[in-house]
């Protein structure tokens, strides 16, 4: 029985693995999309002028890790948009 739980415990593993990695291929194919397009847009009453567009999944990605005010942080939006040009617009 033993191994049986084992057996399934490293196929959920590989799973998850598996998984995750669909998961941000799918999301850097997104970033990439969101480059092409231009990232040109225009401000927004109230919200101001946009300055970089991050697909959900990259978003949320980094509040998991890092918590919710991480995208409210001056020095980490300059360090992602310097490591990641594509996120910003024009």
């Amino acid at each position: 029985m033993s191994d049986y739980t084992e057996q399934a415990r490293e196929h959920l593993a590989k799973q998850v693995e598996a998984n995750q990695r669909r998961s941000l291929a799918e999301a850097t194919a997104r970033q990439r999309q969101i480059a092409a397009g231009g990232g040109e847009r225009k401000a927004v009453a109230g919200l101001g002028k946009a300055v970089m567009e991050v697909d959900k999944r990259v978003y949320n990605e980094w509040i998991r890790k890092e918590g919710k005010e991480i995208w409210r942080d001056p020095k980490f939006r300059k360090w992602i948009g310097e490591k990641n040009p594509e996120l910003k617009c024009r």
